[in-house]
């Protein structure tokens, strides 16, 4: 294990042992394969790496090795199922997205094969491009490592069932990060803005409610980073 792959497990095991029942559930898991974690949570920890903050949620793909214990395992909590196929679980009041890796969106949808290395380009934005195996602390981080050195906002993979919300996604990266977009992202916003200009401001404001469940940016601040791009 690299100091960088030990650091990350510190954190996330430092984030998630704030309460004992969210650790003591990951445990569990780590008995029914591969936990990946990726999205927010390892991308902050990596980006904000002394005092990374509580995530909204954690988002885990699992690399199965035992099906049926995850299923009995599950039904010992409250969870729901999303319209792509994943598990909604919330533990003391954090929240878990769980997949099944073989069964995510861009495996089932895209010629990209389902592997571990390929989930972390399996995101629409390069940020995004980070996962982290929990059993194994090992970490895949080519495309956000790009990202960040760049500074820089791109696209890894066009095909994407929620282009606008990720489009969103980027207006608040943008500002988090310090980053700016890339030409082929910038064509994308312009793309969208010649199909329906009038509305997009307001689609965006509306998933950004809908999303974060919080208010980042007015309609206002939206509009002008559109005009902008």
């Amino acid at each position: 294990m690299s100091r960088h792959e030990k650091k990350i497990r510190n954190q996330l095991i430092f984030l998630l042992g704030k309460n004992p029942n969210t650790l003591s559930f990951i445990e569990e898991l780590t008995n029914v394969g591969d936990l990946l974690f990726f999205g927010g949570s390892i991308r902050d920890i990596c980006f904000f790496q002394e005092n990374p903050p509580m995530p909204r949620d954690f988002d885990i793909a699992i690399n199965f090795k035992n099906r049926h214990l995850f299923d009995s395992i599950i039904k010992k909590y409250s969870y729901k199922k999303n319209r792509f196929g994943g598990y909604k679980i919330n533990i003391s009041n954090v929240e878990f997205d769980i997949w099944d890796l073989e069964n995510t969106w861009a495996f089932k949808y895209t010629n990209l094969s389902p592997s571990e290395e390929n989930l972390a380009k399996s995101v629409y934005l390069n940020i995004d491009g980070i996962v982290y195996n929990f059993n194994k602390a090992w970490v895949y981080d080519e495309d956000f490592r790009t990202s960040v050195r760049d500074c820089k906002l791109d696209i890894t993979l066009e095909e994407n069932p929620q282009v606008e919300l990720n489009l969103l996604r980027a207006i608040v990266f943008k500002e988090k990060y310090k980053l700016k977009f890339s030409s082929r992202l910038k064509k994308v916003y312009k793309n969208y803005l010649n199909d329906k200009s009038d509305r997009l401001v307001d689609s965006l404001y509306e998933l950004q409610l809908s999303h974060y469940k919080a208010n980042y940016l007015s309609k206002e601040e939206i509009r002008y980073e559109l005009n902008y791009i």
